[in-house]
């Protein structure tokens, strides 16, 4: 099977034919076809390629910087702990701008 990345105009899968679930085509009929010397190419969208980098992206970034949560929770303690409501309240702005 040969996998391809799209041309910026395709989208979606291409094999040449009609998806086999579309056709009705069951599973264990699909691979006989394959087995028979069929070959199939699986194109990749733009889209699937971004996702696939953002994944790769998140998967390096630790869980969570346990440093900073300890100093955190210094300050929660001893009551030093300020909050910015006004930085808080501009980033919430922002991101209902972003998602309208």
């Amino acid at each position: 099977m040969e996998i391809r990345q799209p041309a910026s105009s395709n989208v979606g899968l291409s094999t040449g034919k009609k998806a086999d679930a579309a056709q009705g085509v069951a599973p264990e009929k699909t691979s006989s076809a394959q087995n028979a010397g069929e070959s199939s190419t699986v194109t990749v969208t733009d889209s699937a390629l971004k996702l696939l980098q953002i994944e790769k992206t998140l998967a390096e970034i630790p869980g969570f910087d346990a440093e900073k949560v300890a100093s955190i929770k210094q300050a929660l303690s001893d009551g030093s702990y300020t909050i910015n409501t006004d930085s808080i309240a501009e980033k919430l702005i922002s991101f209902e701008q972003d998602l309208a």
